[in-house]
């Protein structure tokens, strides 16, 4: 009965459009790293500020293949940007603890890249 029980939530989970990678996403932890590197001051979840919303960002690559390693690259480069305004900067390198742990890191990108419109 477990099994079964388990086997319907994966399936009703799968037709309400969520994969494996979405049901594995820790979304409390990817909130805490995001304030920790005060990626809301620039981005809002549904709304542009002086960077894009990540609703934007998870709009412009859903369904590509590589899009999980385009946030990663974006997150960890340090890539000049444009801001809202037009001015230029450096986009602020993600920090971690332990320092450059990749699995926080993928999972803030997959948090960024499943904000869905309300």
């Amino acid at each position: 009965m477990k099994i079964t029980l388990l086997a319907t939530a994966a399936a009703s989970l799968a037709l309400a459009g969520f994969s494996a990678n979405a049901l594995a996403l820790d979304v409390e932890a990817a909130r805490s790293l995001a304030d920790q590197n005060n990626c809301m001051q620039c981005h809002g979840l549904r709304k542009d500020k002086d960077g894009p919303s990540f609703l934007k960002t998870a709009d412009r690559l859903r369904g590509k293949p590589n899009a999980t390693d385009e946030v990663l690259k974006h997150l960890t480069s340090g890539k000049e940007v444009k801001l809202a305004d037009g001015t230029k900067e450096k986009h602020t390198v993600a920090k971690t603890m332990p320092a450059n742990d990749v699995a926080q890191l993928r999972n803030l990108a997959a948090f960024i890249l499943s904000i869905q419109p309300k």
